[in-house]
């Protein structure tokens, strides 16, 4: 999914696993000692660290992620995976 977001605003980015066709169960997920794990890349396949979220602007929450409020430097692909 693609998001255009004004800098300065919030904005809240859900996995793709829990939405569509596809409805992976969070709590279930989670409940199976499952982990969700965020990654940024600025370019094309280079999702290599996981996300270090700071709990303040950047938080993860659930099966989403949000920005209070939004950067420059938070532009990029966003990609879940359960492990």
């Amino acid at each position: 999914k693609k998001y255009q977001v004004l800098v300065g605003e919030p904005v809240r980015i859900k996995c793709a696993l829990f939405y569509g066709y596809i409805r992976a169960n969070y709590s279930l997920a989670q409940s199976a000692g499952l982990s969700l794990m965020w990654y940024k890349s600025s370019g094309p396949g280079d999702f290599e660290e996981p996300i270090a979220f700071d709990g303040t602007r950047m938080s993860k929450e659930e099966d989403s992620i949000w920005f209070r409020p939004t950067v420059v430097q938070d532009s990029g692909l966003y990609a879940c995976v359960i492990r």
